[in-house]
């Protein structure tokens, strides 16, 4: 499944043809004027219902104007979306030394499988995109996602169990070293968002988390370093701690591993036991800001687990949150088979779609 052709590898897929861009380019003003329908909610015009119609009533959110849309854009629908900014990192209310996680309490997190059986973790950030490890899927095996349900061996009306229609991963991923260890995993086809089921927010660029904060890490791993795997999804709390404090931290122990631990990463810790482990790989590292959850890390590698003075690694999101954009928005371009949809990303900057 995880090979070098196409979008796979972090390649980036067949680009469009410079010249055909800026022919698109010089017919944005047409394409923008046929795109401001009528009657406000877009439903039923020249541009398709996306999402949320924003009109005077019901403004663009902060975040409207970095895609370009919003004031003068003449769009009354929200854009194509996505990382689905409005809708994501809200929840209803073993790891090492965790405890069983409640139903619908992490509605982003997914079980990545192989011959039906639990191999890592993972996040819906999107109707058809997970967020994992590349350590993960650096094979040829074939993968499905399990959604909507806490319990692996439970047969709840509310999961769904999706094939992976193709998976990208940077690369310059380095298995020896772990380095760059973030993939993403398109979905065969689209979920629909429920209670059991939501994406979790992705924070900003560069975004980093205050070294002490509380945040949780989430998965089906093992419950102590030579244990078992559980069934039931665990949780454990951790404190963040900045990649550099992190480093010094397992010098002390070991110089080797110590070297592994770079900017990119981020850290995870708890004095008392609670750690990601073995079959966490994967999953979500996720911190509740300002009542929204955004997920900081990816479970990555450890030494043992839950070990005193051995943090837990983890890839830092919002280092690699423009490689994330780009594969996105070059995947939803090149692939989508309604051509509205094609539209409106052919309709962005010229400079996002041709830039390296």
């Amino acid at each position: 499944m995880a090979s070098q052709d196409g979008l796979r590898r972090g390649r980036g897929g067949t680009r469009l043809s410079l010249h055909f861009l800026i022919w698109l380019q010089l017919l944005q003003p047409l394409l923008s004027e046929a795109g401001s329908g009528q009657g406000g909610t877009g439903r039923g015009g020249a541009v398709p219902t996306l999402g949320v119609g924003w009109q005077e009533d019901n403004p663009p959110p902060p975040w409207a104007a970095w895609w370009g849309w919003g004031e003068g854009s003449g769009f009354t629908s929200s854009p194509l979306s996505l990382l689905s900014p409005p809708a994501c990192g809200h929840r209803v209310s073993r790891i090492i030394g965790g405890l069983p996680a409640l139903n619908r309490k992490w509605p982003w997190q997914v079980s990545l499988q192989t011959e039906d059986k639990h191999l890592c973790g993972g996040s819906l950030i999107d109707r058809r995109w997970v967020l994992t490890a590349a350590h993960c899927v650096f094979s040829d095996l074939e993968y499905k996602v399990k959604l909507g349900d806490t319990d692996l061996n439970a047969g709840s009306e509310n999961a769904l169990v999706i094939p992976v229609e193709d998976i990208i991963f940077p690369s310059n991923f380095d298995f020896a070293s772990l380095t760059n260890d973030i993939a993403l995993a398109l979905l065969a086809y689209s979920v629909n968002y429920s209670s059991h089921i939501q994406p979790v927010c992705l924070p900003e660029k560069l975004f980093e988390v205050e070294t002490g904060t509380e945040c949780w890490v989430t998965g089906w791993g093992r419950v102590s370093e030579s244990g078992s795997e559980p069934f039931v999804l665990q949780e454990a709390e951790l404190n963040i701690m900045r990649h550099e404090q992190c480093r010094e931290m397992i010098k002390k122990k070991s110089v080797a591993k110590s070297k592994m631990v770079t900017r990119g990463t981020v850290c995870g810790y708890n004095d008392q036991g609670k750690d990601s482990c073995q079959g966490d790989s994967g999953g979500p590292l996720v911190c509740e800001l300002n009542g929204t959850w955004f997920q900081v890390g990816i479970v990555s590698w450890g030494v043992g687990c839950g070990r005193k003075g051995y943090p837990g690694v983890y890839t830092e999101v919002s280092f690699y949150k423009k490689w994330i954009i780009d594969h996105l928005r070059q995947a939803s371009c090149l692939n989508s088979a309604d051509s509205l949809i094609l539209v409106l990303c052919l309709m962005m900057p010229l400079g996002i779609l041709v830039a390296p």
